[in-house]
């Protein structure tokens, strides 16, 4: 079947308050092997940002730095399933944004301690000299390195709390891999969006602005929720499998492209997978 796109420009703006100040940000290129629909391995590959201040923003570095589309450019983080993490915000608190056609997600959940135990391994990455330590986070163990020589207890995604700047962390599949490619000093707002404001045609030549919040979740809920779905056979197959037709639900579909000028679609701000992968949840429990 055809899909006809209705509407071929359309613009979002979100609510965003800023939260705090970076100077420094970490840049680590998160990669991730899976299969694709025919059952072949793939590895799939993003850049993130770690922004360091009192709270800490995971954001999509290529979609930051080279324009574009700021929906189409999401489209990696969307596939990859790869959540906007704040931590410590609010304070003792994780709180993540996530895609998931056909809402944003936000979830909340406890920032935990993580129990680190130092290994004898050492390596030089990044052009730091590293150790090493290993830990159990949420069902999977993850061996990293850390660079004393850089004094912040942070890293990639919800990893953090060793003597020095995580400079690599890999589970023990080898499933999920996290690498520091560099760091920057650069002074950046750290911002914090609410909701979002969709405009869409009113049918008599203007636009008409249309609130789109998040849902709201806890984060043990929204894991066992896309574990339910994403999990599913059916999923590489059809990834909108389990919701209304984009067509049908919202009477439009929105074609952008990203900064590599490949076409993207979408509705309501979320991205629509075209090629989806096997998922390998980064948290099981």
């Amino acid at each position: 079947m055809t899909t006809m796109t209705l509407v071929l420009t359309i613009a979002a703006q979100a609510q965003r308050d800023t939260i705090g100040v970076s100077k420094l940000a970490a840049i680590y290129r998160y990669e991730y092997k899976t299969l694709d629909v025919d059952g072949l391995s793939v590895t799939d590959s993003m850049l993130i940002a770690v922004q360091m201040s009192d709270g800490i923003t995971y954001e999509e570095y290529e979609r930051q730095k080279k324009g574009g589309s700021r929906i189409a450019d999401g489209y990696q983080a969307a596939q990859m399933h790869m959540s906007t993490v704040f931590m410590n915000y609010p304070e003792g608190r994780i709180t993540t944004h996530e895609m998931l056609y056909p809402y944003r997600y936000q979830t909340d959940e406890v920032l935990e301690k993580q129990k680190w135990e130092l290994t004898d391994a050492q390596d030089s990455i990044c052009g730091y000299a590293c150790q090493s330590a290993t830990t159990e986070y949420h069902g999977l163990t993850w061996n990293a390195f850390y660079a004393e020589e850089v004094p912040s207890s942070i890293g990639p995604w919800k990893l953090g709390g060793l003597p020095g700047l995580i400079t690599k962390a890999t589970d023990t599949k080898g499933i999920h891999t996290f690498t520091l490619c560099g760091l920057l000093k650069e002074e950046q707002p750290m911002v914090f969006t609410e909701y979002v404001t969709w405009f869409v045609p009113d049918g008599h030549g203007k636009f008409a602005g249309q609130r789109v919040d998040y849902q709201k979740m806890k984060a043990s809920a929204f894991l066992a929720y896309k574990k339910n779905i994403l999990g599913n056979s059916r999923y590489v197959k059809n990834p909108t499998y389990y919701a209304p037709d984009p067509m049908t639900a919202f009477g439009y579909v929105e074609n952008s492209f990203n900064s590599a000028g490949d076409n993207v679609r979408s509705v309501a701000g979320v991205v629509i997978i075209s090629n989806p992968r096997q998922y390998q949840p980064l948290e099981q429990k």
